[in-house]
């Protein structure tokens, strides 16, 4: 149990962290010349549509992980490893072939839009990618049982959401002058050694 909320928690920080989880809105904001306030509240939307979405999909596949509850020994031993191994040298196989993929949002492709039409499409943009890294969690939590699985879903949920308002708000009283390029640049790498980090933590774990 104790793997899994850890593992939850550094996900969802890091998740949040992710400069394309919080520059975009930045960007727009300056373009659009919003308050602090209209920032804030566009960002929050926008990443509960995001969380939302993540967090349906981890709920199917936390149902996978309650119809082999019975195996869960075995789950949490190589299953779930497995899993982030494959995540984590998934994301560094895009890192080293020079992919930017979890670019949820696009700012030139806001531009010209009302206000209403860019709090729709940067929901909706948020909505259709959803994060799969933390479902390896959800597929152990689910195998626990439904505790397991909304504590998993409430750390996810409150950490990342929370996260993105802090970054927003850091970058609006000046963060955005800080260059991001290197850690878009390499936010594979970074999520594939952390992937691959919780990989090694939830053997250690388990034995």
């Amino acid at each position: 149990m104790i793997q899994i909320l850890i593992g939850s928690l550094v996900l969802s920080v890091l998740h949040a962290l992710i400069p394309s989880h919080w520059l975009p809105f930045i960007a727009i904001s300056k373009t659009e010349r919003w308050p602090l306030g209209r920032t804030l509240t566009v960002t929050a939307l926008a990443g509960l549509a995001h969380t939302l979405s993540t967090t349906l999909l981890g709920m199917i596949v936390g149902l996978a992980g309650y119809e082999i509850s019975e195996s869960y020994h075995e789950l949490a031993e190589t299953v779930i490893p497995a899993v982030l191994l494959m995540l984590g040298l998934y994301y560094l196989m895009q890192h080293f072939r020079h992919a930017h993929a979890h670019t949820h949002v696009e700012p030139r492709d806001m531009a010209g839009r009302s206000y209403g039409a860019l709090l729709l499409s940067l929901c909706l943009a948020m909505f259709l990618s959803p994060c799969i890294e933390i479902n390896a969690f959800f597929l152990s939590a689910g195998a626990i049982g439904w505790q397991a699985l909304t504590l998993v879903a409430v750390i996810y949920n409150v950490v990342t959401l929370a996260g993105m308002l802090c970054m927003v708000t850091l970058g609006v009283y000046g963060l955005q002058r800080v260059n991001a390029h290197w850690f878009e640049h390499h936010e594979h790498l970074i999520t594939g050694l952390t992937l691959i980090g919780l990989a090694v933590l939830n053997l250690f774990l388990e034995h």
